[in-house]
């Protein structure tokens, strides 16, 4: 008796669970295959310059891995430590090699893609599930940062999950959701603690949309705050007690925020002239010098500046160009067919935004608890976020995310007036509708191209990936990349020391 009744309960489960099977199974195909392409190809493979992000999490990890704690001398936090903690138990458990951190971020990142593709469905329906999640599972970015030891896939990774536990708790509302979302956001701001900016808007919209008395919004508000700080609560403690400098989670936010609205700022990471002007002033290191009086200054003395940055960083976070910090986009194209695929912010932010107006259209926004709603909140703070620091690809990522699930529902909308056109067989307003669509966003592309080339290729790319040439031997691959980079700035004396050496070298082996 209990296999009938829980047979047919247990075939719709199963039925249920089918298509995301099926699109994880899609995503972690592409990964598998892309991964064995790089690891032949790419000669940046598994290589780390010193003093780079990746150096700086891998040299961490590898620290936690052996020593079981916190990496003494990293403290107080430079960086988010979620990602050093996630790579430490990943190099505890499979071995100290790039493949092993490889291959477990590809793993998350077809978690992510299925994510992705579960919040499109679960809010536009099963077209625009489907058109989302293949659109991110052959995503080139989404592929480029899992292969590197970098903080970005987990990133990811969180920050959706956070917006499917948001999206369950707008429908349940209650205690054990709102914990959850505390928990969540706790969890994003230890992997980058811009997220932190989200903890009070998230605590105003569940006193907003509890249900019950107002003590009971109120309790909906605290429980959000609560949870994430509990998360957040212990690099506050290592921070202050260990490193003896009170920060809630890393002690970069200060100069991070010079870096981009100095009024010499570039918009990306850069350090400007007057920063080390101030280090020298100080005779500190930047990560030691107290920047509150500083940004103080150019809040009241230079707004106009500031003004013109935040004008500019919009500008740079919304063209379609892929700006480089350690990667390169642009230079790891070559080595696999799969960092070639069109899905990636030039074509996603366009319909993104055609989905977004399309959705706005057809369904009004009318209450707070709407999932979109949700998706557009956080779009815009994320934005925010990163606008106000400075701009990056990888940083856009999560941005990124937001976008394909509505391309996902813009490219839904467009297939199904071309299908009530196809039906009728006649001219109809549908195909006029998807037509003035494509048009609009092909404008919207053209608009959004990015013509800053020297910021998208810098002779410090050239420079590592010749470093990187010249690592494996390949001496003549690195001589011609250093010299592309001599096009660009011909007097760089880095440059011209690796060329002039290579050259030697050729020199001396001829003779």
């Amino acid at each position: 008796m209990t296999e009938t009744v829980s047979s047919p309960d247990t075939a719709a489960k199963i039925k249920a669970l089918a298509p995301y099977l099926v699109m994880f199974g899609i995503a972690l195909a592409v990964r598998i295959a892309h991964q064995i392409i790089m690891s032949r190809n790419d000669p940046m493979y598994g290589f780390l310059m010193q003093g780079g992000d990746n150096h700086t999490y891998d040299r961490w990890a590898l620290e936690i891995a052996q020593t079981f704690w916190l990496g003494w001398d990293r403290i107080p936090f430079l960086h988010g430590p979620l990602y050093p903690y996630f790579l430490g138990l990943v190099y505890l458990r499979f071995g100290y090699s790039a493949g092993a951190a490889a291959w477990t971020q590809r793993f998350l990142g077809a978690f992510t893609v299925v994510l992705i593709f579960y919040l499109a469905r679960r809010i536009f329906g099963k077209r625009a599930g489907w058109c989302a999640g293949i659109g991110a599972a052959f995503c080139p970015l989404f592929l480029l940062y899992e292969g590197e030891i970098l903080v970005e896939t987990l990133v990811l990774f969180v920050h959706v999950a956070a917006l499917c536990v948001f999206v369950a708790a707008a429908r349940m509302k209650t205690r054990r959701w709102w914990l959850l979302c505390g928990v969540a956001l706790g969890i994003c701001s230890l992997g980058r603690p811009n997220a932190i900016l989200f903890i009070p808007v998230a605590a105003a919209w569940a006193a907003w949309i509890a249900p019950g008395t107002i003590r009971q919004r109120l309790v909906a508000a605290c429980l959000v705050v609560a949870a994430a700080a509990a998360m957040i609560a212990p690099a506050t403690f290592v921070n202050t007690f260990v490193g003896g400098r009170f920060h809630l989670v890393t002690h970069s936010g200060g100069v991070n925020l010079y870096i981009g609205n100095a009024p010499d700022a570039s918009g990306v990471y850069f350090r400007p002239p007057s920063l080390q002007a101030i280090r020298e002033e100080e005779g500190k290191h930047e990560y030691e010098i107290d920047w509150r009086g500083y940004l103080w200054q150019l809040a009241t003395e230079e707004p106009g500046a500031i003004a013109r940055n935040l004008l500019l960083k919009t500008k740079l976070f919304w063209q379609s160009g892929e700006l480089p910090h350690n990667i390169n986009f642009y230079l790891k194209q070559p080595y696999s067919p799969f960092l070639r695929s069109p899905f990636r912010w030039g074509l996603i932010a366009p319909l993104g935004l055609i989905g977004i107006f399309l959705s706005m259209k057809r369904h009004p926004l009318s209450r707070a608890d709407d999932p979109r709603a949700l998706l557009l909140a956080f779009f815009v703070l994320y934005m925010g976020s990163i606008v106000l620091v400075f701009v990056l690809s990888r940083l856009r990522l999560p941005a990124l995310a937001v976008l394909f699930i509505f391309s996902g529902y813009a490219v839904s909308w467009f297939m199904e007036k071309v299908a009530a056109a196809w039906r009728a067989r006649r001219l109809r307003p549908e195909i006029l509708h998807a037509a003035a669509a494509v048009i609009l966003c092909a404008l919207l592309a053209l608009a959004l191209h990015s013509r800053d080339n020297p910021l998208l290729i810098r002779w410090n790319d050239y420079y590592n990936l010749g470093s990187a040439y010249e690592a494996t031997g390949m001496r003549d691959k690195a001589l011609e990349q250093y010299e592309r980079g001599l096009e660009q700035t011909p007097e760089h004396p880095t440059l011209l020391h690796a060329a002039n050496e290579i050259r030697g070298q050729n020199r001396t082996e001829n003779e």
